[in-house]
């Protein structure tokens, strides 16, 4: 009964051989394609090469045994193979070819032998009912993107042999909870854990010097993160949406941070950079709701277009470097920023930089700043107070736009270039000293949006009005009177001097002033504004106080 039980047996077993010959092609040991329609398939132990594409996209077969012979898997050879659940590697298996299994969506678990030393790029991309995989210790290349969207794999070791993760390698594997790295990783390519949104902690050997562009990009759930000591950057996009980050640990290496290294994560209260660090690129911190602090050092000089952009939390700021401007947008809306300090090697104030920086009172600028670009303060409904430096050459549109809590501004005493609506929307003006050398004033106050009400003076009659209000002070030393009294002389002659001028700049320029409204639509109508009298040259403080 047992013989002739085996011999059906053995005959069933030939049986399928015979089957499989008849549908496949097969020469020299080498599986080159199949076209039959089988489920289940037995490779033959004399098979010893699967070729590229050689299953691709057979949609019955649902599992398959390789023979003990076969040592290489080509290129593509089941890609495609949507159905199949299972596969029995032989002992003998060295290579896995590129996308060999990609799209196996049915595929659930993976076991390598010891023999594999090469899994291909893309081998198992897409695989993504994979929950178990065990790579064998002899593994010493996994390709770019081996396990790109294996969405069920959640945890693996990689072997200790391996020397780099590639770049896309684990992209989008949303369930990894747990990877050990082994100590001979130097590399950590582009994008390699990106979208792993299970994993919470991730140790790096220190050995590692590279670590590319988006790296651990929108890994939601990873709280903290060691940089590796002798890693010299954090790649651009590296953290980019981990939203639940709490502590990263940048080692004293890192002398760039790439571009949106840090966007949004929003849980991210404190960083200390490097002080060997030279660049922060455009967004490296941007929407760091929770950033409450930070201080650049000294070595760095460069700080990138919105690189603290809208970290509406961020307090305090202390720029110990010297960059030569503060770029587009680095502070817009830091709602929460009072004061800033900036270092005098800055010259330009670039467009829209602390925009809407709604607690802002507080602003030193540099002593050899010469251009505030567009819309650079604007928005800021907490500055009360604006003394530009004598330095300044350009004033763009927009400077100091909707500042409603603007009182005092302080123009350098000097001709600069100017552009329209300065302040627009600054209500609260009530004081604005202007350059001694302006004509066309009041056509000039019309073209910066400068409220009615604000008081406009040269700085020739403010230092007039202040030397007046000293000498009336009650607790001016009286030796000080007869140098006041000298003072107020000369600044008397000089603004009588400068009335004298006003009258004849008016009729000289009555001709061109017109030919400037034909040409200028918003000029309009506006007279010049009249030249103080003598009255109010001697009495100035009687019309309005002095300023103090």
């Amino acid at each position: 009964m047992r013989s002739e039980k085996k011999k059906k047996i053995e005959t069933a077993q030939e049986r399928a051989e015979r089957e499989l010959l008849r549908n496949s092609e097969i020469r020299n040991g080498e599986f080159i394609r199949y076209f039959g329609k089988e489920q289940e398939i037995v490779i033959p132990d004399t098979v010893t090469v699967i070729s590229d594409g050689a299953f691709q996209n057979n949609h019955r077969l649902t599992r398959l045994v390789l023979g003990k012979g076969v040592s290489y898997i080509g290129e593509g050879a089941f890609r495609g193979c949507i159905h199949l659940h299972d596969v029995v590697f032989p002992s003998g298996v060295r290579v896995i070819g590129k996308d060999a299994f990609r799209g196996c969506q049915s595929l659930v678990s993976v076991i390598l032998p010891k023999t594999t030393v090469s899994i291909g790029e893309g081998a198992f991309r897409g695989c993504r009912m994979l929950s178990h995989m065990i790579i064998s210790s002899g593994v010493e290349e996994i390709g770019a993107f081996a396990f790109c969207d294996c969405e069920a794999l959640e945890e693996l070791i990689l072997p200790p042999n391996l020397q780099q993760i590639r770049r896309g390698t684990f992209f989008n594997c949303r369930a990894l909870r747990s990877i050990e790295v082994p100590e001979s990783v130097t590399t950590v390519g582009r994008y390699a854990f990106s979208c792993c949104e299970a994993l919470e902690e991730m140790r790096l050997p220190d050995g590692i010097t590279y670590l590319g562009s988006g790296a651990f990009a929108e890994c939601r759930k990873l709280r903290s993160f060691d940089v590796p000591s002798r890693a010299t950057f954090v790649g651009d996009y590296a953290f980019s949406q981990c939203e639940a980050l709490e502590r990263i640990e940048i080692p004293e290496s890192v002398t760039y941070i790439g571009i949106n290294a840090f966007c949004a994560c929003h849980s991210l209260a404190s960083v200390r950079l490097p002080q060997q660090i030279i660049r922060l690129a455009p967004e490296a911190f941007f929407n760091c709701t929770r950033l409450e602090e930070i201080e650049i050092p000294q070595s760095v000089r460069e700080i990138g277009k919105r690189a603290f952009a809208f970290c509406t939390s961020l307090r305090s700021v202390r720029i110990l470097a010297d960059v030569p401007s503060i770029a587009e947008e680095t502070f817009h809306s830091c709602f929460a920023l009072e004061a800033i300090a900036l270092p005098d090697s800055v010259t330009s104030i670039d467009d829209r930089a602390f925009y809407r920086c709604r607690s802002l009172a507080s602003v030193r600028l540099s002593g050899h700043l010469t251009a505030i670009e567009e819309q650079a303060f604007a928005k800021c409904e907490s500055l009360r107070e604006m003394s530009l430096p004598a330095t300044l050459r350009r004033l763009e549109a927009g400077a100091f736009a909707d500042c409603t809590s603007l009182e005092i501004v302080v123009m350098p005493n000097r001709r600069i270039s100017t552009e329209r609506a300065i302040f627009a929307g600054c209500d609260g003006l009530r004081i604005l000293v202007v350059p001694d050398a302006y004509a066309l004033l009041s056509y000039r106050l019309d073209r910066w949006s400068v409220p009615l009400q604000a008081h406009v003076v040269s700085h020739a009659e403010l230092h007039y009005s202040l030397l007046i209000a000293e000498a009336s002070a009650a607790d001016t030393p009286p030796e000080r009177l007869p140098v006041l009294e000298e003072e107020i002389q000369k600044a008397r002659k000089h603004l009588r001097k400068r009335r004298a001028g006003a009258d004849r700049t008016v009729e000289l320029s009555t001709a061109t002033e017109s030919n400037t409204a034909a040409e200028d639509p918003d000029h309009g109508d506006t007279p010049e504004v009249a030249p103080a009298t003598e009255e109010s040259l001697e009495e100035p403080a009687t019309a309005d106080a002095p300023i103090e």
